[in-house]
C-alpha cells in the first residue's frame, strides 16, 4: 500500500526486485545506475555507507511509528525530498 503513496514516482521495493537479502553496500552497488533515489527507514545507512560520489540519492524516512497514519503524514515531506534529491546526497524526511 505504501508504494501507492509516492504519487507519480515509479516505485520498486527491494523485495520485489529480489534485492532484499543484500548487504547495504551490495544493495547500493546493485541499484546504482538503475534507480535515482533509494528511500529507506535505515537511519544508519548514511553513516555506515559512503553516499557522496554515488550516482544515487538516499532519502531517509524518519517516521515516529510504522503505522499507515504515520507514513501517510510523512509522505508530503518524502515526495519533496525525492524531487529535490541530487546524486550522492542524503536527505532526511521527517521530524
Amino acid at each position: 500500500w505504501l508504494r501507492n503513496e509516492f504519487g507519480a514516482a515509479a516505485v520498486t521495493t527491494a523485495h520485489y526486485a529480489g534485492l532484499d537479502q543484500l548487504s547495504d553496500t551490495d544493495l547500493l552497488d546493485a541499484i546504482e545506475g538503475r534507480f535515482d533515489v533509494l528511500v529507506t527507514l535505515d537511519r544508519n545507512l548514511s553513516y555506515q555507507q559512503k553516499i557522496s560520489g554515488r550516482l544515487i540519492a538516499v532519502v531517509v524516512m524518519r517516521v515516529q511509528a510504522q503505522t499507515p497514519t504515520a507514513f501517510r503524514s510523512l509522505m508530503p515531506s518524502v515526495r519533496r525530498a525525492i524531487d529535490d534529491a541530487k546524486p550522492g546526497e542524503v536527505i532526511v524526511a521527517g521530524p
